[in-house]
């Protein structure tokens, strides 16, 4: 992560999870509540929390953007869906330091174009999210 960069930390509790692919399952979640296109520009991360497994069991999908009204909109998105709320960790979200301090490897880019760039896990689900929605 790029340190002093605007960041925002998405946390998700594994045991709520219950799968063995959990960081799909994360971000099957994340993708139903964020549209790509609103947050071009944003550089994305996951991991588990360097808290885990030891005092927590925390999957961290973490946002970085030099526009802090793409994360402020992903956070409000995310405190909206009911589908977060039942897999959240507790607290639901970090930021700053917080966040860039955390193991989180890269987890893709969205371009300028709104198109995910990279990304295994969060390439994935969004495949995944982006077939259901034309059933």
């Amino acid at each position: 992560m790029i340190p002093n960069m605007a960041a925002l930390g998405i946390r998700f509790d594994i045991d709520k999870i219950e799968s063995g692919t959990y960081g799909f399952e994360c971000w099957k979640v994340f993708w139903r509540s964020i549209d790509i296109k609103k947050i071009s520009s944003a550089l994305l991360f996951e991991g588990d929390t360097a808290a885990t497994p030891d005092s927590e069991n925390v999957f961290c999908i973490a946002i970085q953007s030099i526009n802090a009204n793409i994360l402020r909109a992903i956070r409000e998105a995310l405190e909206q869906s009911a589908e977060f709320q039942k897999v959240a960790a507790s607290p639901k979200f970090v930021e700053g330091n917080a966040v860039v301090g955390e193991p989180l490897p890269d987890a893709g880019r969205v371009n300028a174009a709104g198109n995910l760039i990279g990304g295994f896990w969060a390439r994935s689900a969004l495949d995944a999210v982006q077939k259901l929605r034309k059933k």
